[in-house]
């Protein structure tokens, strides 16, 4: 599938660059906000169970779901080149991340519990029941990407892209939601056994845009992105994203064109 997506983010470029276009270079500023629905790797943890019954043999159940759902806001430029069939951009983005592991989906409230264990001396061994674990994380983004217009300029058209981003964590906080609240006075215990977030992530990804109004006049965009690779660090982390979806609205002013 993502040798798919490149070969035709590829054969798109070729396209664009083989075309002739009709409007002059230009420079754009960008105005952006967007979402990112990212699934992540299975949450084989040692310190998580889904039971603590002696005879369960699988240490963790498959309804355990590790998930990142992210929103950003930013700000970028762009240049329009080979006859405007091309923009390349970049620019910086405030990156906001919630990962969680958890019951439960994007869209709905964790479900159920797990176990989670927080402290073994050897003789004795205690489990939190946790409906959910979530880290919010901010992060400084600079995004890289390279648009292709294959088409005659209208007022709505349909373009391609393919880009990446790199993300640098600022801060962070973890939280976590027990089964009884009653164990809330053991939150900085368990948190203690919790990996951190990421310190940084990048991202490759192809996508899909419309266009609404005429180039040479401010207008909007929305975009699609499917990340083909998701790099992180090699140590352990709460979380490794590996694939999703991504939405983007921009809102487009020209700059000047040169004549």
């Amino acid at each position: 599938m993502k040798t798919r997506f490149i070969l035709t983010g590829v054969c798109l470029l070729l396209l664009g660059v083989s075309l002739k276009g009709q409007d002059n270079n230009m420079k754009f500023f960008w105005f952006e906000a967007g979402t990112d629905f990212l699934e992540c790797e299975e949450p084989g943890k040692d310190y998580i169970r889904a039971d603590i019954e002696p005879y369960y043999y699988s240490h963790i159940s498959d309804n355990i779901r590790s998930l990142m759902y992210s929103k950003y806001i930013g700000a970028k430029f762009e240049y329009r080149f080979a006859g405007s069939l091309l923009g390349a951009s970049g620019g910086i983005r405030y990156y906001r991340t919630v990962s969680s592991i958890g019951k439960g989906g994007y869209f709905s409230d964790f479900t159920g519990f797990f176990y989670v264990r927080y402290k073994s001396d050897g003789t004795n061994t205690e489990y939190a029941r946790v409906r959910g674990i979530l880290q919010k994380s901010d992060f400084i983004s600079v995004p890289l990407e390279l648009r292709i217009y294959p088409y005659t300029d209208r007022r709505m058209n349909i373009y391609y892209k393919a880009g990446g981003s790199f993300n640098l964590n600022m801060r962070s906080e973890t939280g976590i939601s027990f089964r009884d609240s009653s164990m809330d006075q053991y939150e900085s215990e368990v948190i203690h056994v919790i990996e951190d977030p990421l310190s940084w992530f990048g991202t490759l990804h192809l996508g899909i845009g419309v266009k609404f109004g005429r180039a040479h006049k401010p207008g909007f965009n929305i975009e699609a992105n499917v990340p083909v690779a998701v790099l992180t660090p090699g140590k352990a982390c709460f979380v490794r994203p590996q694939t999703g979806t991504g939405f983007q609205f921009l809102i487009r002013v020209p700059l000047f064109k040169n004549e």
